[in-house]
Protein backbone atom coordinates (compact mmCIF):
# COMPACT_ATOMS: atom_id res chain seq x y z
CA UNK A 1 0.00 0.00 0.00
CA UNK A 2 0.94 3.45 -0.97
CA UNK A 3 -0.59 6.40 1.44
CA UNK A 4 -0.34 9.86 0.19
CA UNK A 5 0.95 11.33 3.32
CA UNK A 6 2.29 10.15 6.09
CA UNK A 7 -0.25 7.72 8.21
CA UNK A 8 1.92 8.65 11.61
CA UNK A 9 2.88 12.23 12.12
CA UNK A 10 4.26 13.85 15.57
CA UNK A 11 6.55 16.82 16.65
CA UNK A 12 8.68 16.82 19.42
CA UNK A 13 9.17 20.43 20.46
CA UNK A 14 12.42 23.00 21.49
CA UNK A 15 13.27 22.39 25.44
CA UNK A 16 16.52 22.40 26.82
CA UNK A 17 17.70 19.56 28.21
CA UNK A 18 19.59 18.90 31.89
CA UNK A 19 23.32 17.62 31.40
CA UNK A 20 23.86 14.53 33.11
CA UNK A 21 27.18 14.38 34.77
CA UNK A 22 26.29 10.11 35.47
CA UNK A 23 25.36 10.95 38.86
CA UNK A 24 21.61 10.49 39.18
CA UNK A 25 21.30 12.43 42.37
CA UNK A 26 21.98 15.46 40.55
CA UNK A 27 19.58 14.72 37.63
CA UNK A 28 17.14 16.95 39.60
CA UNK A 29 19.20 19.77 40.27
CA UNK A 30 21.30 20.43 37.74
CA UNK A 31 22.53 23.93 36.63
CA UNK A 32 23.84 23.28 33.00
CA UNK A 33 21.54 22.81 30.01
CA UNK A 34 21.43 21.63 26.43
CA UNK A 35 19.23 23.79 23.73
CA UNK A 36 17.13 20.75 21.62
CA UNK A 37 15.48 23.31 18.78
CA UNK A 38 12.80 20.07 18.15
CA UNK A 39 12.02 17.99 15.21
CA UNK A 40 8.96 16.49 13.32
CA UNK A 41 8.27 12.81 13.56
CA UNK A 42 6.67 11.29 10.24
CA UNK A 43 6.28 7.46 9.72
CA UNK A 44 4.51 5.06 7.54
CA UNK A 45 3.48 5.85 4.09
CA UNK A 46 4.01 2.76 2.65
CA UNK A 47 3.91 -0.89 3.70
CA UNK A 48 4.81 -4.31 1.62
CA UNK A 49 3.30 -7.69 3.04
CA UNK A 50 3.14 -10.91 1.50
CA UNK A 51 2.64 -13.90 2.74
CA UNK A 52 2.79 -17.95 1.59
CA UNK A 53 0.58 -20.69 3.66
CA UNK A 54 0.35 -24.24 2.77
CA UNK A 55 -1.97 -26.10 5.01
CA UNK A 56 -2.47 -29.50 4.59
CA UNK A 57 -5.82 -31.32 6.57
CA UNK A 58 -5.31 -34.23 8.80
CA UNK A 59 -9.16 -34.92 9.29
CA UNK A 60 -12.02 -33.10 7.97
CA UNK A 61 -15.00 -35.15 8.85
CA UNK A 62 -14.49 -37.48 5.84
CA UNK A 63 -14.95 -34.94 3.91
CA UNK A 64 -11.71 -35.15 1.34
CA UNK A 65 -11.96 -38.85 1.33
CA UNK A 66 -15.42 -38.76 0.13
CA UNK A 67 -14.96 -36.02 -1.80
CA UNK A 68 -12.54 -37.78 -3.59
CA UNK A 69 -14.97 -40.93 -3.97
CA UNK A 70 -17.43 -38.28 -5.41
CA UNK A 71 -14.98 -37.58 -8.24
CA UNK A 72 -14.05 -40.44 -9.07
CA UNK A 73 -18.23 -41.82 -9.10
CA UNK A 74 -18.42 -38.79 -11.30
CA UNK A 75 -15.90 -40.17 -13.51
CA UNK A 76 -17.67 -43.60 -13.63
CA UNK A 77 -21.04 -41.56 -14.29
CA UNK A 78 -19.16 -40.18 -17.26
CA UNK A 79 -18.03 -42.87 -18.91
CA UNK A 80 -21.13 -44.91 -18.71
CA UNK A 81 -22.94 -41.67 -20.32
CA UNK A 82 -20.89 -42.45 -23.00
CA UNK A 83 -21.29 -46.00 -23.15
CA UNK A 84 -24.94 -45.13 -23.52
CA UNK A 85 -24.71 -42.77 -26.16
CA UNK A 86 -22.22 -45.30 -28.24
CA UNK A 87 -25.54 -47.58 -27.92
CA UNK A 88 -28.01 -45.24 -28.84
CA UNK A 89 -25.62 -44.41 -31.50
CA UNK A 90 -24.90 -48.14 -33.03
CA UNK A 91 -28.89 -49.11 -33.00
CA UNK A 92 -29.90 -46.07 -34.61
CA UNK A 93 -27.27 -46.88 -37.30
CA UNK A 94 -28.61 -50.87 -37.79
CA UNK A 95 -31.99 -49.53 -37.80
CA UNK A 96 -31.48 -47.12 -40.54
CA UNK A 97 -29.03 -50.59 -42.44
CA UNK A 98 -31.44 -52.68 -42.60
CA UNK A 99 -33.71 -50.25 -43.57
CA UNK A 100 -31.58 -49.55 -46.58
CA UNK A 101 -31.60 -53.13 -46.74
CA UNK A 102 -35.34 -53.44 -47.16
CA UNK A 103 -35.48 -51.05 -49.89
CA UNK A 104 -32.71 -52.19 -51.87
CA UNK A 105 -34.30 -55.79 -51.39
CA UNK A 106 -37.90 -54.00 -52.70
CA UNK A 107 -35.48 -53.01 -56.29
CA UNK A 108 -34.55 -56.09 -56.14
CA UNK A 109 -38.05 -57.59 -56.40
CA UNK A 110 -39.09 -54.60 -58.42
CA UNK A 111 -36.28 -55.69 -61.38
CA UNK A 112 -37.89 -59.32 -61.17
CA UNK A 113 -41.46 -57.56 -61.05
CA UNK A 114 -40.37 -55.64 -64.56
CA UNK A 115 -39.15 -58.65 -65.97
CA UNK A 116 -42.04 -60.20 -65.98
CA UNK A 117 -44.30 -57.20 -66.95
CA UNK A 118 -41.49 -56.93 -70.17
CA UNK A 119 -42.21 -60.65 -71.24
CA UNK A 120 -45.85 -60.33 -70.76
CA UNK A 121 -45.75 -57.06 -72.82
CA UNK A 122 -44.01 -58.94 -75.41
CA UNK A 123 -46.94 -62.08 -75.61
CA UNK A 124 -49.67 -59.19 -75.52
CA UNK A 125 -48.13 -57.29 -78.22
CA UNK A 126 -47.76 -60.44 -79.92
CA UNK A 127 -51.44 -61.53 -79.23
CA UNK A 128 -52.03 -57.94 -80.30
CA UNK A 129 -50.49 -58.11 -83.44
CA UNK A 130 -52.12 -61.48 -84.16
CA UNK A 131 -55.85 -59.51 -82.95
CA UNK A 132 -55.76 -62.32 -80.45
CA UNK A 133 -56.50 -59.60 -77.42
CA UNK A 134 -57.92 -55.59 -78.15
CA UNK A 135 -55.83 -52.81 -77.35
CA UNK A 136 -57.17 -52.34 -74.32
CA UNK A 137 -55.19 -55.15 -72.93
CA UNK A 138 -51.82 -54.21 -74.28
CA UNK A 139 -52.67 -50.70 -72.63
CA UNK A 140 -53.00 -52.34 -69.39
CA UNK A 141 -49.98 -53.55 -69.73
CA UNK A 142 -48.19 -50.00 -70.57
CA UNK A 143 -49.84 -48.63 -68.04
CA UNK A 144 -48.63 -51.28 -65.44
CA UNK A 145 -45.01 -50.85 -66.91
CA UNK A 146 -45.21 -46.85 -66.60
CA UNK A 147 -46.43 -47.09 -62.67
CA UNK A 148 -43.68 -49.40 -61.88
CA UNK A 149 -41.14 -46.79 -63.23
CA UNK A 150 -42.55 -44.27 -61.17
CA UNK A 151 -42.52 -46.26 -58.29
CA UNK A 152 -38.63 -47.76 -59.49
CA UNK A 153 -37.78 -43.63 -59.53
CA UNK A 154 -39.32 -43.11 -56.13
CA UNK A 155 -37.70 -46.18 -54.52
CA UNK A 156 -34.15 -45.29 -55.95
CA UNK A 157 -34.51 -41.92 -54.12
CA UNK A 158 -35.34 -43.41 -50.65
CA UNK A 159 -32.32 -45.54 -51.00
CA UNK A 160 -30.39 -42.42 -52.22
CA UNK A 161 -31.63 -40.70 -48.90
CA UNK A 162 -31.01 -43.75 -46.68
CA UNK A 163 -27.96 -44.33 -47.35
CA UNK A 164 -26.81 -40.43 -46.75
CA UNK A 165 -28.74 -40.75 -43.17
CA UNK A 166 -26.42 -44.03 -42.66
CA UNK A 167 -23.41 -42.28 -43.72
CA UNK A 168 -24.00 -39.31 -41.12
CA UNK A 169 -24.36 -41.57 -38.26
CA UNK A 170 -21.44 -43.38 -38.93
CA UNK A 171 -19.54 -40.31 -39.07
CA UNK A 172 -18.43 -40.70 -42.90
CA UNK A 173 -18.59 -38.53 -46.08
CA UNK A 174 -21.44 -39.84 -48.23
CA UNK A 175 -20.79 -40.72 -51.79
CA UNK A 176 -22.85 -42.22 -54.39
CA UNK A 177 -19.80 -44.81 -55.11
CA UNK A 178 -20.66 -46.35 -51.42
CA UNK A 179 -22.47 -49.33 -51.52
CA UNK A 180 -24.04 -51.18 -48.64
CA UNK A 181 -24.52 -54.53 -49.29
CA UNK A 182 -25.86 -57.57 -46.42
CA UNK A 183 -25.34 -61.18 -47.01
CA UNK A 184 -28.29 -63.28 -47.62
CA UNK A 185 -31.24 -62.73 -45.71
CA UNK A 186 -32.20 -65.74 -43.54
CA UNK A 187 -33.92 -65.68 -40.06
CA UNK A 188 -32.17 -65.29 -36.69
CA UNK A 189 -32.16 -68.27 -34.29
CA UNK A 190 -33.34 -66.09 -31.56
CA UNK A 191 -33.29 -68.67 -28.51
CA UNK A 192 -29.18 -67.96 -28.39
CA UNK A 193 -29.86 -64.53 -27.64
CA UNK A 194 -32.85 -65.16 -25.59
CA UNK A 195 -31.54 -63.71 -21.16
CA UNK A 196 -34.02 -63.72 -18.35
CA UNK A 197 -35.18 -60.77 -17.67
CA UNK A 198 -35.09 -60.43 -13.99
CA UNK A 199 -31.18 -60.25 -13.88
CA UNK A 200 -30.43 -58.90 -17.60
CA UNK A 201 -31.73 -55.20 -16.45
CA UNK A 202 -28.69 -55.24 -14.26
CA UNK A 203 -25.72 -55.21 -17.16
CA UNK A 204 -27.71 -52.12 -18.86
CA UNK A 205 -25.48 -48.78 -18.59
CA UNK A 206 -29.08 -46.76 -17.65
CA UNK A 207 -29.67 -49.22 -14.25
CA UNK A 208 -25.68 -48.49 -13.35
CA UNK A 209 -26.28 -44.62 -13.29
CA UNK A 210 -29.42 -45.21 -11.47
CA UNK A 211 -27.39 -47.08 -9.12
CA UNK A 212 -24.45 -44.73 -8.74
CA UNK A 213 -26.86 -41.89 -8.31
CA UNK A 214 -27.54 -43.61 -5.26
CA UNK A 215 -24.17 -44.07 -4.35
CA UNK A 216 -23.31 -40.33 -4.86
CA UNK A 217 -26.38 -39.36 -2.47
CA UNK A 218 -25.17 -41.11 0.35
CA UNK A 219 -21.58 -39.72 -0.10
CA UNK A 220 -22.83 -35.95 -0.43
CA UNK A 221 -24.95 -37.00 3.18
CA UNK A 222 -21.63 -38.05 4.22
CA UNK A 223 -19.99 -35.14 3.09
CA UNK A 224 -22.91 -32.79 4.80
CA UNK A 225 -21.98 -34.60 7.97
CA UNK A 226 -18.59 -33.93 7.77
CA UNK A 227 -19.18 -30.27 7.75
CA UNK A 228 -20.77 -30.50 11.11
CA UNK A 229 -17.61 -32.57 12.39
CA UNK A 230 -14.12 -31.53 14.01
CA UNK A 231 -11.54 -30.63 11.51
CA UNK A 232 -8.13 -30.44 12.03
CA UNK A 233 -5.30 -28.99 10.12
CA UNK A 234 -1.83 -28.23 10.26
CA UNK A 235 0.21 -26.02 8.68
CA UNK A 236 3.00 -23.51 7.87
CA UNK A 237 3.34 -20.00 7.00
CA UNK A 238 6.00 -17.64 5.37
CA UNK A 239 5.94 -13.45 6.00
CA UNK A 240 7.37 -11.08 4.46
CA UNK A 241 7.12 -7.70 6.17
CA UNK A 242 8.44 -4.49 4.04
CA UNK A 243 7.75 -1.06 6.64
CA UNK A 244 9.35 1.97 6.12
CA UNK A 245 12.13 0.52 4.88
CA UNK A 246 12.44 -1.78 7.79
CA UNK A 247 11.86 -4.81 6.14
CA UNK A 248 11.97 -8.37 7.98
CA UNK A 249 11.03 -12.43 6.80
CA UNK A 250 9.37 -14.89 9.47
CA UNK A 251 8.07 -18.34 9.12
CA UNK A 252 5.62 -20.25 11.81
CA UNK A 253 3.78 -23.80 12.10
CA UNK A 254 0.68 -23.73 13.61
CA UNK A 255 -2.03 -26.34 13.72
CA UNK A 256 -6.17 -25.86 13.03
CA UNK A 257 -8.71 -27.11 15.39
CA UNK A 258 -12.46 -26.39 13.95
CA UNK A 259 -15.04 -27.11 16.31
CA UNK A 260 -18.70 -26.10 14.76
CA UNK A 261 -21.74 -25.60 17.59
CA UNK A 262 -24.16 -22.96 16.10
CA UNK A 263 -24.41 -24.95 13.00
CA UNK A 264 -25.48 -28.49 14.62
CA UNK A 265 -29.19 -27.53 14.39
CA UNK A 266 -29.23 -26.46 10.58
CA UNK A 267 -26.74 -29.55 9.76
CA UNK A 268 -29.23 -32.13 11.32
CA UNK A 269 -32.19 -30.98 8.71
CA UNK A 270 -29.65 -30.95 5.76
CA UNK A 271 -28.85 -34.64 6.21
CA UNK A 272 -32.26 -35.24 6.58
CA UNK A 273 -32.72 -33.59 3.05
CA UNK A 274 -29.64 -35.66 1.82
CA UNK A 275 -31.60 -38.81 3.32
CA UNK A 276 -34.80 -38.23 1.69
CA UNK A 277 -33.10 -37.78 -1.85
CA UNK A 278 -31.40 -41.01 -1.16
CA UNK A 279 -34.70 -42.74 -1.04
CA UNK A 280 -36.23 -41.39 -3.81
CA UNK A 281 -33.40 -42.22 -5.36
CA UNK A 282 -33.83 -45.79 -4.55
CA UNK A 283 -37.61 -45.34 -5.08
CA UNK A 284 -36.26 -44.50 -9.00
CA UNK A 285 -34.11 -46.91 -9.32
CA UNK A 286 -37.42 -49.78 -8.42
CA UNK A 287 -39.19 -48.18 -10.39
CA UNK A 288 -36.80 -47.95 -13.43
CA UNK A 289 -35.92 -52.08 -12.90
CA UNK A 290 -39.25 -52.72 -13.44
CA UNK A 291 -40.06 -50.59 -16.39
CA UNK A 292 -36.50 -52.12 -17.76
CA UNK A 293 -38.28 -55.73 -16.69
CA UNK A 294 -41.18 -54.85 -19.45
CA UNK A 295 -39.04 -53.21 -21.65
CA UNK A 296 -36.86 -56.39 -22.02
CA UNK A 297 -40.29 -58.65 -21.96
CA UNK A 298 -41.76 -56.42 -24.88
CA UNK A 299 -38.65 -56.72 -26.78
CA UNK A 300 -38.79 -60.17 -26.92
CA UNK A 301 -42.69 -61.11 -27.65
CA UNK A 302 -41.59 -58.38 -30.63
CA UNK A 303 -38.61 -60.50 -32.04
CA UNK A 304 -40.73 -63.16 -31.54
CA UNK A 305 -43.41 -61.83 -33.43
CA UNK A 306 -41.37 -60.80 -36.29
CA UNK A 307 -39.94 -64.12 -36.79
CA UNK A 308 -44.20 -65.57 -36.71
CA UNK A 309 -44.16 -62.91 -39.61
CA UNK A 310 -41.30 -64.21 -41.30
CA UNK A 311 -42.59 -67.75 -41.31
CA UNK A 312 -46.11 -66.35 -42.72
CA UNK A 313 -44.58 -64.56 -45.19
CA UNK A 314 -42.30 -66.77 -46.55
CA UNK A 315 -45.73 -69.48 -47.20
CA UNK A 316 -47.26 -67.08 -48.89
CA UNK A 317 -44.26 -66.09 -50.89
CA UNK A 318 -44.50 -69.71 -51.45
CA UNK A 319 -48.19 -69.70 -52.44
CA UNK A 320 -48.14 -66.72 -54.84
CA UNK A 321 -45.39 -68.31 -56.80
CA UNK A 322 -47.77 -71.43 -57.22
CA UNK A 323 -50.65 -69.31 -58.30
CA UNK A 324 -48.13 -67.09 -60.26
CA UNK A 325 -47.35 -70.33 -62.27
CA UNK A 326 -51.01 -71.85 -62.53
CA UNK A 327 -52.34 -68.68 -63.62
CA UNK A 328 -49.44 -68.07 -66.09
CA UNK A 329 -50.18 -71.50 -67.73
CA UNK A 330 -54.15 -70.82 -67.65
CA UNK A 331 -53.25 -67.27 -69.56
CA UNK A 332 -51.65 -69.10 -71.80
CA UNK A 333 -53.84 -71.60 -72.42
CA UNK A 334 -56.33 -68.26 -73.08
CA UNK A 335 -58.43 -69.56 -70.05
CA UNK A 336 -57.70 -66.14 -68.32
CA UNK A 337 -57.66 -62.15 -69.21
CA UNK A 338 -54.48 -59.81 -69.38
CA UNK A 339 -56.05 -58.05 -65.87
CA UNK A 340 -56.14 -61.46 -64.31
CA UNK A 341 -52.19 -62.08 -64.81
CA UNK A 342 -51.05 -58.17 -64.07
CA UNK A 343 -52.99 -59.13 -60.82
CA UNK A 344 -50.83 -62.47 -60.07
CA UNK A 345 -47.73 -60.71 -60.96
CA UNK A 346 -48.23 -57.85 -58.15
CA UNK A 347 -49.53 -59.86 -55.69
CA UNK A 348 -45.31 -61.60 -56.40
CA UNK A 349 -44.31 -58.73 -56.03
CA UNK A 350 -45.90 -57.87 -53.09
CA UNK A 351 -45.46 -61.15 -51.10
CA UNK A 352 -41.75 -60.80 -52.27
CA UNK A 353 -41.45 -57.31 -50.48
CA UNK A 354 -43.45 -58.42 -47.35
CA UNK A 355 -40.97 -61.25 -47.01
CA UNK A 356 -37.75 -58.75 -47.23
CA UNK A 357 -39.57 -56.27 -45.01
CA UNK A 358 -40.23 -59.38 -42.34
CA UNK A 359 -36.59 -60.59 -42.48
CA UNK A 360 -35.23 -56.71 -42.17
CA UNK A 361 -37.30 -55.58 -39.48
CA UNK A 362 -36.62 -59.10 -38.00
CA UNK A 363 -33.07 -58.03 -37.78
CA UNK A 364 -33.93 -54.70 -36.09
CA UNK A 365 -35.83 -56.15 -33.60
CA UNK A 366 -33.16 -58.15 -32.65
CA UNK A 367 -31.04 -55.14 -32.26
CA UNK A 368 -33.20 -53.38 -29.39
CA UNK A 369 -33.67 -56.84 -28.20
CA UNK A 370 -29.83 -56.84 -27.30
CA UNK A 371 -29.64 -53.02 -26.58
CA UNK A 372 -32.46 -53.94 -24.10
CA UNK A 373 -30.41 -56.72 -22.58
CA UNK A 374 -27.53 -55.23 -22.44
CA UNK A 375 -26.27 -57.82 -25.11
CA UNK A 376 -22.88 -57.20 -26.09
CA UNK A 377 -22.30 -60.09 -28.23
CA UNK A 378 -21.49 -59.66 -32.13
Amino acid sequence: MKANDYLLQSEIPAANLPVYDGNPANLATASQFAYFPGMDLNMLDYTNLGYLAAIEPVYMGGQVRNGNKLAALGQEVSTLELLLSEEEAVIKTEEKYWTLISLKEKMKTISSYEKLLDTLHKDVALYYDAGLVGRADLLKVELKHNELQANKFKLQNGIDLVSMVLCQNMGIQYSPSIQFTSEELKPSVIESYFMKSDTAYQNRQEYQMLQKAIDAEELRKKMARGEHMPQLAVGVQGLYLDLNESQSTNGLAFVTLNIPISGWWSGSHEIKQHQIKIEMAENRLAESSELFVLQIEKSYKDLIESHQQISIANKSVEQVQEHLKVTRDNYDAGLISTSDMLEAQAMFQEAEDNYSDALCTSQIRLAQYKKATADHKE
